[in-house]
């Protein structure tokens, strides 16, 4: 009897450990099982272009939606016609944090430039504001205040709109705008005003989660939502002639604020996109000794930064990597596809049509 008990126990146990993990990290797939898609335009995506994916092994394609016009909807229309020909699978991208249109009807909401002036060595001619005035930083439009939360909320439900069905959802710039404590460094997202003036209502760290959920509610009937992060500032970054000009940001807050932001976003989205622009993000240097080595270790530090800021690691197999597929040569395309593969990524989204991350000063008067 006693021995039945101790298989009986055993048995429990070898059991427990073989169940799924609740929460979002649970049942990550298979390194056999990683997604290949292709971030296309709807002008991009001719059949011979459609064609060339299937080729290259690419499985999904992710389809940006920028314009809500009737030729706008037409063209997607039409492409989601020739996606479901060439057997591919469809998602959608849409741009969230960079968005001209708002920024022009709203310019209020736009963030700002009021800490570091280090961004100002690629502006050296832009005036100094008055006590009336604040930089703002055209045409980013974060998440991170209720005004512009709202109104990105209503534009992604109009984009998505009557659309066909598709896998997924990306959402890209869900953070503050490039340089955003001032530095100049595009990859420094971790705040909207570095400083005293707000002309918005400022949100805590939990907005992206909450927009990640709001948005999740007006996809299509059975997507899912990826948002699409940003890695923060290397240590290398500060040297005087680096990224960050000199400016402390990898042992000051950046990588704090930065991971008490990306922890209420894991806890709501089991896929998180990283968004890996190595070139236009300035990181092919010699800082690394592999082609496109930061592609590697902007993936492995969701798992190593936040546990050294108070966070949780973000697992390899949680994350979609995209890659840039445009201004690179084949050479350049395939080492960050195998520095993804390398660092166990989820997922590799190759980013053939531009993701626009330029930034340019604008003069506000508050007052």
């Amino acid at each position: 009897m006693r021995t039945q008990r101790v298989i009986t126990a055993m048995a429990i146990v070898l059991v427990c450990l073989l169940m799924p993990r609740s929460g979002p990290a649970a049942d990550p797939p298979p390194a056999q099982g990683r997604l290949r898609a292709a971030l296309l335009t709807a002008e991009m995506a001719t059949s011979q272009r459609l064609a060339q994916c299937a080729r290259d092994g690419q499985t999904t394609v992710v389809l940006v939606l920028d314009d809500d016009s009737r030729a706008g909807r037409a063209a997607v229309a039409a492409v989601t016609q020739r996606v479901a020909a060439a057997s591919l699978g469809l998602d959608y991208w849409i741009e969230v944090g960079r968005c001209p249109e708002l920024a022009d009807e709203h310019p209020a909401w736009m963030a700002s430039l009021q800490g570091h002036s280090e961004w100002r060595r690629m502006h050296k001619d832009f005036p100094q504001p008055r006590t009336n005035e604040v930089v703002k930083n055209y045409p980013w439009i974060p998440v991170l205040y209720r005004e512009s939360f709202d109104a990105h909320v209503e534009r992604v439900k109009r984009l998505l709109a009557d659309r066909p069905a598709c896998g997924r959802v990306w959402l890209n710039d869900l953070q503050g705008p490039p340089s955003a404590c001032g530095c100049g460094n595009p990859v420094c997202r971790w705040t909207a005003d570095y400083g005293p003036i707000k002309t918005a209502t400022p949100l805590g760290d939990e907005a992206a989660a909450k927009f990640v959920a709001a948005v999740g509610k007006v996809v299509p009937s059975g997507a899912r939502v990826v948002p699409v992060w940003t890695t923060e500032c290397e240590e290398h970054d500060v040297a005087m002639d680096a990224l960050c000009a000199g400016v402390g940001c990898f042992k000051g807050i950046c990588w704090k604020a930065y991971t008490r932001q990306l922890g209420p976003l894991a806890d709501e989205a089991p896929l998180i996109g990283v968004l890996g622009l190595y070139k236009q993000f300035g990181q092919d240097t010699d800082a690394y000794r592999q082609q496109a080595g930061w592609v590697q270790q902007a993936i492995r530090g969701f798992a190593q930064m936040p546990p050294k800021h108070g966070g949780r690691a973000v697992e390899p197999q949680r994350l979609m990597m995209v890659v840039q597929g445009c201004d690179v040569t084949p050479d350049e395309l395939a080492s960050q596809i195998r520095q993804a593969e390398n660092a166990g990524a989820a997922g590799i989204l190759v980013a053939y049509a531009t993701i626009d991350q330029s930034w340019q000063p604008r003069m506000y008067q508050w007052r």
